[in-house]
């Protein structure tokens, strides 16, 4: 009876799960969530990781693109950095215990702070993806509009205007 109530259970939930992200149609760029490398999707290419994507923004030479990347690459090697010292810091804690001379306060200060430090290297991962995605849709704002024609009028003249 458990197993057919969990298997009924899994069932329900699978029907709210998505198994793939939607790609952007028209040729705009496509910021595809993943924990490493990042990838993004401009003109049917795969751009993996930032020493491939980043000329995609320098290209442009737009200011506020160019913000949030060198906001991205900051948060993200932060948090590298602040993931790497917090598992240190969490293994020479359980050493501190476990050792012959234990001496716990300072053993449970690392522990502590290793996972505060794990757990704000989370965080800053988060939000250099939160800057990649608002460059992403910045990117796709501006400079993948579709082309228009429409009348232009000027003070001294009239004519048609084609946008692309």
């Amino acid at each position: 009876m458990k197993s057919l109530f969990f298997l009924f259970f899994l069932c329900m939930i699978s029907v709210f799960v998505v198994a793939q992200q939607p790609l952007n149609r028209g040729g705009s760029m496509t910021y595809l969530v993943g924990p490493k490398p990042n990838n993004i999707i401009y003109h049917d290419s795969v751009f993996r990781g930032s020493s491939e994507f980043k000329h995609l923004f320098f290209r442009t030479g737009d200011t506020e693109l160019l913000k949030l990347y060198d906001k991205h690459q900051a948060n993200k090697i932060t948090a590298q950095i602040l993931n790497f010292t917090g598992a240190i810091a969490i293994i020479v804690g359980i050493g501190k215990l476990s050792g012959s001379n234990s001496n716990t306060g300072l053993g449970w200060g690392l522990i502590g702070g290793g996972f505060v430090s794990s757990a704000l290297s989370s965080y800053l991962t988060i939000s250099a993806q939160k800057n990649l995605v608002t460059a992403v849709v910045l990117f796709n704002k501006k400079y993948n509009s579709k082309a228009s024609l429409g009348l232009g009028i000027g003070q001294q003249s009239t004519g048609l205007v084609y946008n692309f």
